[in-house]
């Protein structure tokens, strides 16, 4: 599992490199774990769609428990996604990667970004469409 997270890590380090302007060098590190996290709040927010399909109680306003899963993915991992990049050395580990190893991980991180926001409006059409006419 460590080397699943280490690559995806790897890999939008590597996107959030090559796309950051280069005169923000000093928000790197922001800007790689706000790309890593972004898909995961969007797959637990699509979960959380899913358990709000399956209660009883229903919520006058349903986003804000959507919003609150979100943010509690950020604030949960924002701290251990840091230490995990210095800790792992993706700094150093992208320096030595090739043109052509950077451009295939670019494509990885682009891919899983959007995989998770997709998934996120599909499972929140599935299962909270009509939520309000119940």
């Amino acid at each position: 599992m460590k080397f699943l997270f280490k690559y995806l890590l790897s890999a939008n380090y590597s996107f959030a490199k090559r796309w950051v302007n280069k005169k923000m060098a000093h928000s790197m590190i922001f800007n790689s774990t706000y790309i890593f996290l972004t898909p995961f709040a969007f797959l637990f927010a699509g979960l959380s769609c899913v358990a709000l399909n399956y209660i009883d109680y229903q919520f006058k306003f349903p986003e804000i428990i959507l919003m609150m899963t979100a943010g509690i993915v950020y604030l949960g991992f924002w701290q251990a996604t840091k230490k995990a990049i210095y800790k792992w050395g993706i700094e150093k580990a992208y320096k030595n990667l090739s043109k052509e190893q950077r451009s295939k991980r670019n494509t990885f991180a682009f891919l899983f970004f959007w995989v998770g926001i997709i998934l996120f409006f599909y499972l929140g059409a599935k299962y909270l469409g009509g939520y309000s006419l119940r």
